[in-house]
């Protein structure tokens, strides 16, 4: 699961390019919280991996910050006894924020607060998305 072109990118791991709808809340600091107000904030994933996502915000969120994030993912049809919907609550870090198009922010988290259960879930849904169809 090691990124292929880590010459390239400092990621360890592959990120799956996607768009997710993402609710996001602000929980530390303070004023992070005010400016975003205490209402969760919807956004569009830009990647995701077991361990972190990137997603466009209208905010300029500082990095270190540390948001509350919804989202979910869908497993594949493999396993006829699995959901195939599958919430996941998360706490994150911000890693970075960077001005992106529009007047819009790229985020970039890293999960602090992920159970192993919902990690390997992630990675699952990661792995196989990027399973070529056949």
């Amino acid at each position: 699961m090691y990124n292929r072109h880590w010459y390239n990118d400092r990621r360890r791991f592959q990120r799956l390019n996607l768009n997710l709808i993402v609710w996001y809340k602000a929980l530390s600091p303070e004023y992070v919280r005010n400016m975003l107000g205490s209402s969760e904030r919807e956004a569009t994933t830009l990647d995701i991996s077991p361990f972190g996502m990137a997603f466009k915000s209208s905010f300029n969120i500082p990095a270190f910050s540390n948001l509350a994030l919804k989202f979910i993912v869908f497993n594949s049809h493999d396993n006829p006894n699995s959901n195939l919907v599958v919430p996941i609550e998360v706490s994150a870090r911000v890693r970075s924020c960077v001005p992106f198009e529009d007047r819009e922010y790229r985020v970039g988290v890293s999960f602090s607060g992920i159970d192993s259960e919902k990690q390997q879930k992630l990675a699952h849904f990661v792995q196989e998305s990027m399973r070529p169809v056949i």
